[in-house]
């Protein structure tokens, strides 16, 4: 290996990657759960190194500096995806050390080189990792932790005492996978490629059907789906093949992926396994992933209540950092139980509530409001939150949309809602503009609103170079553009199984996009009704009722939710 060389000269970075590659990959590889996320981790750290160089970065001693970044790109990896990890080891805990891990990897060289490792403290591993799988001398590191020669020797021959065994294992695992992977021959120019090239779409949306056939969310109409879902081996092959998608092309194909099941997943045969990986799998999502909300999961409570071992599987999600279940109500009892049109609903919900405290999972709950459970919400708000929902009981009406048609005769009117919120009722009412005036929040007032606004407003989220696409992977392992605009999802673009990366990427970014949305004045003149006193939470919740007139009237095929 070629030692550091001071330089106040610009780096060449093709010669940067061919000096780098091992010493970056053999550091990563004593880390990473496999070769495959060793090559994405270390793709990763020459794009961010090639962004610095481009940036005008003066490098001094080229190989300390590509490991400091590989370390806070591994390090940043580790916090995205550690409840992978931790659901993967414990699956192997409980399946023997012989499972065959969907990551790629076993898990048996895993643990044993995070063991030994983690049981280092922190200024016995670096130098371990830096010299053993860096390929650093004793000068090197010493360098790059800015200590001496002698130091580092020290503290190399602690932590071989300390490893005893361990070391060998470790370095014979690091050369074992070293010799059946190799970086790619390509990588200087495919970093300089992601780098200079931003991905097609902003961002992809895709629903995996992998649960009930009802929205989990909005009981008030009929199950969209049969019962048919993606299989747990589906599931792990159509995000695999989606993964592979995203780079299959000239760009990527989307910097950020968001991937969640649909619609009902307590109804799947592995639920926790679900969640976890389609939650590990996800890709520029961290900010929602690290966020409360971005562990729940939203139940209509029946399969939760009636199956015998939801116990066991709930203690299963808490394990996998569970935080909260989320819950619908339509109202008290009878009321909840007709206009879902499912006898028993509501304490199914009650007894998966009770079910998730006895687990310390917390709960929340939306309470829909119509005209059939006005007199209902106040009771309902103080049960829900003696059941566990404590901070989160969101009351609000529905969003217009042509698939809950059955809630338009039941939205109420300003009049109906005069006594509401209870008083000192201490809930999380939210939306506390619609309940502080909700006459300004009529079909009448927010159309009129809508036509007193002069502005062009710029609806077209192409402008800033943004663009969202909702996909949806059915049990087929079709993949079809999503719309809640549709009747149900629709416009199968490609099938997972039967298709090759190139051709589903092809097919993705082939899909229209939606057009130049008019502004809301426009929509209101041509489809509002100003005397209409049924109440929406705001602009956005009547506006679909707009733009889905204008889309049928226009012919076109989707167009993304409003917000």
């Amino acid at each position: 290996m070629a030692r550091p060389r001071p330089t106040t000269q610009p780096i060449e970075f093709e010669a940067l990657v061919r000096e780098g590659q091992g010493p970056v990959l053999r550091y990563l590889l004593a880390r990473a759960d496999s070769p495959g996320e060793a090559s994405e981790l270390a793709q990763e750290t020459f794009v961010r190194g090639y962004c610095a160089l481009a940036d005008g970065t003066e490098v001094q001693h080229p190989i300390p500096w590509l490991l400091a970044i590989a370390r806070n790109v591994f390090l940043e990896s580790l916090r995205n995806h550690r409840y992978e990890r931790q659901l993967r080891e414990r699956m192997s805990r409980l399946m023997g050390l012989e499972w065959q891990s969907p990551w790629q990897d076993r898990v048996e060289q895993r643990l044993i080189v995070a063991g030994a490792l983690e049981g280092l403290s922190e200024d016995l591993r670096e130098p371990v990792l830096l010299h053993y799988f860096g390929g650093l001398s004793v000068a090197e590191v010493a360098g790059h932790l800015e200590i001496t020669a002698g130091a580092v020797k020290t503290r190399l021959w602690r932590a071989r005492q300390a490893l005893r065994g361990d070391l060998e294992v470790l370095v014979s695992d690091a050369k074992r996978k070293s010799a059946v992977f190799s970086m790619p021959i390509d990588l200087a120019a495919k970093a300089k490629l992601i780098a200079e090239r931003p991905p097609v779409y902003e961002s992809l949306s895709v629903g995996l059907q992998v649960g009930g056939p009802r929205w989990a969310t909005q009981p008030m109409f009929e199950p969209l789906f049969s019962e048919e879902r993606l299989s747990w081996d589906q599931v792990k092959f159509a995000v695999e093949r989606l993964r592979a998608a995203l780079v299959a092309g000239d760009r990527p194909l989307a910097g950020k992926v968001e991937l969640w099941p649909a619609l009902e997943l307590f109804y799947h045969e592995k639920p926790v396994e679900v969640w976890s990986f389609l939650r590990s799998a996800e890709i520029g999502n961290e900010a929602f992933q690290d966020s409360e909300e971005g562990r729940l999961v939203i139940t209509d409570g029946w399969q939760l209540a009636r199956d015998s071992d939801a116990p066991e599987l709930l203690a299963d999600f808490r394990e996998a950092r569970l935080r909260h279940v989320w819950f619908t109500f339509a109202g008290l009892r009878e009321t909840h139980d007709e206009l879902c049109q499912r006898p028993g609903a509501f304490d199914a919900i009650v007894t998966a509530m009770e079910r998730c405290r006895e687990a310390g999972i917390e709960t929340g709950a939306n309470l829909i409001v119509t005209t059939r459970n006005t007199g209902e919400i106040g009771e309902l708000a103080t049960l829900v939150r003696s059941l566990g929902a404590e901070r989160f009981v969101p009351t609000y009406v529905l969003v217009w949309s042509k698939q809950w048609a059955e809630y338009e005769e039941l939205r109420p009117r300003p009049e109906d809602l005069a006594d509401l919120p209870p008083e000192g009722l201490d809930v999380n009412w939210g939306y506390r503009d619609f309940w502080a005036d909700p006459k300004s929040h009529t079909e009448g007032a927010l159309s009129r609103t809508a036509l007193a606004d002069t502005r062009r407003q710029d609806t077209d989220r192409q402008s800033d170079g943004e663009l969202a696409v909702p996909l949806w992977v059915t049990p087929k392992l079709e993949v079809k553009a999503f719309s809640i605009h549709d009747d149900g999802p629709g416009m199968v673009l490609c099938n997972l199984r039967e298709d090759p990366p190139d051709l589903v990427y092809k097919r993705i970014i082939e899909v229209p996009p939606p057009p130049r949305l008019p502004s809301d004045r426009e929509l209101a003149e041509r489809y509002a009704n100003t005397e209409r006193q049924q109440v929406h939470m705001g602009m956005s919740w009547v506006k679909a009722k707009w733009l889905e007139a204008w889309r049928a009237e226009n012919d076109i095929p989707w167009l993304p939710f409003p917000w």
